[in-house]
């Protein structure tokens, strides 16, 4: 009875043993599903992170991208401002080189008029400002309120 005993004892603790052995398998296969998991949730994880890097870096460089052109865009308008002024102060300066050719010019005149009357004779510069009929020694064009008296001269210019 004792060696009845003994054997189902025996047989008890190897149906344990068995029992443990599968139930060990079932540990390391569930155990490595568990980790074969994880590791694909890391490399998926890592997979987003370099994606939203590259998406940051490629966000990062389109601003920077962005602010370069502004700043080439303000240095454009600077230069046309900039160009503008010079253009107005060119024109300004012609201009004024015009005034000043037209005024010696007229200057020259007056003076070639008044050597004209100084060489012509008294009496006969007389006669023609006193003769009633005759116009006195203004220039028409004066007279008659024409702005440009010498239109040769500004095709010259």
């Amino acid at each position: 009875s004792e060696l009845g005993k003994a054997r189902a004892e025996i047989k008890e603790v190897k149906g344990e043993l068995d029992y443990e052995r599968k139930a060990r398998r079932r540990a390391e296969l569930l155990n490595k599903r568990l980790a074969k998991e994880v590791e694909e949730e890391r490399i998926g994880r890592e997979v987003e992170e370099m994606q939203n890097n590259q998406l940051l870096k490629e966000i990062s460089f389109a601003k920077s991208e962005m602010i370069r052109m502004k700043r080439n865009l303000e240095e454009e308008r600077q230069m046309h401002r900039l160009a503008d002024v010079l253009r107005e102060e060119r024109v300004q300066m012609k201009m004024m080189d015009a005034r000043l050719f037209l005024e010696e010019k007229i200057s020259e005149l007056e003076e070639g008029e008044r050597e004209r009357n100084r060489m012509m004779k008294p009496k006969v510069l007389e006669r023609a400002c006193s003769s009633p009929g005759r116009r006195t020694w203004e220039n028409p064009q004066i007279k008659k309120g024409i702005k440009n008296p010498f239109p040769r001269v500004m095709r010259a210019l």
